[in-house]
């Protein structure tokens, strides 16, 4: 179906980046399909258009059977390598409202969002201010130093002209309490290389008692992340990423993999849960394992505030949000690892158990039809969710009732 003819203002355009591309990445599909169903089902009593490219014309047909309704599909077929981005600067401005899915990679998300907001048409999340901030890794760790706790965190690029590799071995060696001053925070990595000493390599196959963690400044789950125990791991970096690419390194920080699922309108953050994360961080690389979802720990009622607080310091946070953490048992802390200003994995599950609709109450939220305390008082669960990626990335999800 592409008759739009009866499009109208109440109508909502919806669509995910990956089946609305024709991208049929094994390790995400699994993860895209999910959620735009998920994101569907709650909105079937909606005036809803769902664009999709051709090869994913038929995912909706076993949730229609399911629920007994239709969706009105819009199939993408023009053969571009761009065709989602085509569609929308031809024909968003059809439509004033839209709520959509899509990851920080590539700045998919701040591309389509500044097509939806060049086009007037509103959209049920973050601005793209807001959004180019979270996508930057390293602009959202500047942007909350000395405000929130986060790991400290430094941006290197790689060029053969500097000494971006001893700068690395000092933080390194500053953690591990064998650099300078231990009374004196400031790490000399930003100085002038000739201001950098020559380093001692004696110790360069021995592995530290405390990490780093290198990830790339624009990434999404677990994509290219490189833990460093020695001083080897240094030199592999070359390997991981391309000359004058920039990464961020920071403290590894040792505790439980966490987020924050959050509904905003822009100014009131309502943290709605708190989810474990399961990640593997190998020689190879990371990856995302699956989760718990209404996962409880003590420090709870800590997480929700940092991740709280995160979103409302950044200006145009609205819609679904996740908040990565972790947290530090052993400290009694929780660190702020970055804001993904969009949908997350946890909204599958979230929408398998929560007692609200939670993609009309973020629009009623954003469309001031309820408070922030409404919402509040709406959220309700029945139960609680664990997901398990399987190796060939197909996500499986497990009720447990309450």
């Amino acid at each position: 179906m592409n008759d739009l003819s009866n499009v109208n203002e109440e109508s909502i355009l919806i669509f995910e980046y990956f089946t609305a591309s024709g991208i049929n990445e094994p390790t995400i599909i699994s993860e895209a399909c999910e959620i735009i169903k998920s994101l569907a089902i709650e909105l079937k009593d909606f005036d809803t258009y769902v664009l999709v490219a051709k090869a994913f014309e038929n995912i909706f047909e076993d949730i229609c059977n399911e629920y007994g309704f239709k969706i009105k599909t819009i199939i993408i077929d023009d053969g571009s390598e761009t065709p989602l981005e085509n569609w929308l600067e031809k024909n968003a401005n059809i439509f004033s409202k839209s709520m959509f899915i899509a990851a920080e990679d590539n700045m998919n998300l701040y591309n389509l969002t500044k097509i939806l907001e060049n086009n007037n048409v509103k959209f049920y999340g973050s601005d793209s201010y807001a959004v180019k901030l979270a996508s930057d890794k390293y602009k959202t760790f500047d942007y909350f130093d000395g405000r929130l706790k986060q790991p400290q965190t430094f941006n290197i690029l790689i060029n053969p002209k500097t000494y971006w590799k001893r700068a690395i071995q000092i933080f390194f060696d500053k953690i591990n309490g064998e650099y300078g001053d231990e009374s004196d925070d400031a790490i000399p990595i930003l100085q002038k290389p000739k201001d950098i000493p020559v380093l001692d390599n004696s110790d360069k196959d021995l592995i530290k008692d405390k990490h780093l963690i290198a990830k790339p400044r624009y990434g999404v789950d677990c994509d290219g992340l490189k833990l460093i125990k020695s001083k080897v791991d240094i030199d592999e970096l070359e390997d991981l990423y391309e000359p004058g690419s920039r990464f961020i390194v920071q403290e590894f920080i040792e505790g439980i993999v966490a987020s924050v699922s959050l509904i905003s309108d822009g100014k009131t953050a309502i943290p709605i849960s708190l989810n474990k994360q399961v990640v593997e961080i190998g020689d190879d690389g990371g990856r995302y394992v699956g989760g718990e979802i209404l996962f409880e720990h003590p420090l709870k009622e800590k997480a929700f505030k940092l991740a709280k607080l995160a979103c409302e310091y950044v200006p145009g946070i609205k819609g679904f949000v996740g908040v990565d953490i972790i947290i530090n048992e052993d400290e009694n802390e929780v660190y702020l690892i970055e804001i993904n200003s969009r949908f997350t994995t946890s909204y599958v599950g979230l929408t398998k158990i929560a007692n609200f609709n939670i993609a009309k109450t973020t629009i009623d939220l954003l469309d001031e039809k309820i408070s922030s305390e409404e919402v509040i008082n709406k959220i309700s669960y029945n139960g609680k969710i664990s997901f398990l990626k399987d190796d060939n990335g197909i996500l499986e999800i497990k009720k447990e009732d309450l």
